[in-house]
This record gives C-alpha cells, sequence and structure tokens, in this order.
C-alpha cells in the first residue's frame, strides 16, 4: 500500500514552476489555435529534457508507434476536471539517435455515455476515442474512432504535434513525419503515408507491423513465415 500511495503521490505532484504568461490562465477551450499553441509549448518546454517529465510524474504506457512515438502519461492530470493548454496529459517522445525528444503532447479527457469532449482549439472532429485495453489498442492498425461517435465510458485523446512538423496537421493523431525524423531527414512536403511507411522499417517499424499482423491474424506457422519472408524483402528494399 506505501509503493501506492508513493506512486499516487508523484502522479498528483505539482509541475515546476514554468512560468506561464496570464492568457494561458484563461479556459483552454477560449483560447485561439496560435495561443493554446503558445501555452502548451511554453507548459511543456521543461519536458523536453524527459528526465524533468519522469520527475514530474509522467510515466510510459504502450508501445513505440511508427506514426505516434511513445505515449507518457501523468494519471493524476486525467481525473483533474479540466482542459488546460499548458498542461497535457500526456507528452509524446520519439528516440532519435538514442535520445528522447519531445515531439508533441496530448489532452486526455475521460468521458461518460451521453457525454462529449471538451471545445478544443481544432474543434470535436479532432478528438478520437479509446475504450480498450492497452494491449488492444496498440495492436488495432485503426485504433481512432470520432469523438462524438461513442457510446459508454471511454478516454477522448487529442494530440497536438507542437515541437515537429506533421504533414496532416498539427491536431491529426497520426504524425508520419516521425520516420524521417528517426532517420535525420527532412520530409517531402509531397510524401506519401506509404513512403513513410515504407521508411519506418529502417528504424524499429518493422517489430511493430510484425506484432500488428500476429496478434490481428492468429497465424499459423506457414503465414508467420510467409509474413517475416515479405518483410525480409521490404526492408531489404528500403535499406
Amino acid at each position: 500500500m506505501s509503493a501506492l500511495l508513493v506512486a499516487l503521490a508523484v502522479a498528483l505532484a505539482p509541475s515546476g514552476s514554468t512560468h506561464l504568461s496570464s492568457r494561458c490562465d484563461a479556459a483552454a477551450t477560449s483560447l485561439s489555435t496560435a495561443s493554446f499553441i503558445e501555452c502548451a509549448r511554453t507548459g511543456t518546454e521543461r519536458y523536453r529534457d524527459q528526465a524533468a517529465a519522469i520527475l514530474d510524474g509522467y510515466r510510459r504506457i504502450g508501445r513505440d508507434f511508427p506514426a505516434m512515438g511513445e505515449h507518457w502519461i501523468r494519471v493524476g492530470l486525467v481525473f483533474d476536471g479540466g482542459l488546460d493548454a499548458s498542461r497535457p496529459e500526456v507528452l509524446i517522445y520519439v528516440p532519435v539517435n538514442g535520445k528522447p525528444q519531445l515531439l508533441g503532447v496530448a489532452y486526455a479527457v475521460p468521458l461518460l455515455s451521453g457525454e462529449h469532449p471538451p471545445d478544443g482549439p481544432a474543434g470535436p472532429d479532432a478528438w478520437h476515442d479509446h475504450s480498450r485495453t492497452v494491449d488492444e489498442e496498440t495492436v488495432l492498425p485503426l485504433h481512432h474512432a470520432p469523438g462524438t461517435a461513442r457510446d459508454g465510458a471511454r478516454l477522448a485523446m487529442m494530440h497536438a504535434w507542437i515541437w515537429s512538423t506533421n504533414p496532416e496537421g498539427m491536431f491529426a493523431a497520426n504524425n508520419w513525419a516521425i520516420p524521417y525524423i528517426r532517420l535525420g531527414l527532412t520530409p517531402h512536403p509531397t510524401s506519401s503515408a506509404s513512403v513513410a511507411k515504407a521508411l519506418s522499417l529502417a528504424t524499429g517499424g518493422r517489430d511493430y507491423f510484425e506484432f500488428a499482423v500476429e496478434s490481428a491474424a492468429r497465424s499459423q506457422l506457414r503465414e508467420k513465415q510467409r509474413v517475416k519472408a515479405a518483410m525480409d524483402r521490404a526492408q531489404m528494399e528500403v535499406q
């Protein structure tokens, strides 16, 4: 029990003494998109050093996704009853050359049946729902659902790529610039997600894709061997 109390104390501990502008004290739903992003950057600047995030209670949950990186969540903020641009519930890190790099954040709001996510800077369509276990959410290739389309208890989430570019937009869930960033490359403005998925085979993405296929198909040995052979060929072409 004492270990649980310590963990809760860490999760609920106040953030560091980052000084925010007065506009960040306003309700997040009333901020313009530019002000929302400014407040998010101001509030998370110190977390570009992952050690500071760990000190403030953020912990990794789930896998490293090819187009979403690692999610580090601070549980105490999930249940604080509000949306604060400067205090995101989730930090998104991507390992680049062996070092964690903060590329974005995510806001998470628990909802019950009939409830809808709050108005954010990008509107209700920017939110997606999570209602399964971490393992189930990890392996589903399309695990995002519009925030207004589900009933029952769920966790609504909105991503914001405040420390990186995203070809699909600031508030899109997936960011297919990440495979380029991992390789130290600059994505071409017209590059497709298919190209980025191919590049992700050279940066650890293969493990995720094989895991997703196996979890979804529950393949027999011969099928597993065929998947592995196909991955081998694709990875060689990419390299």
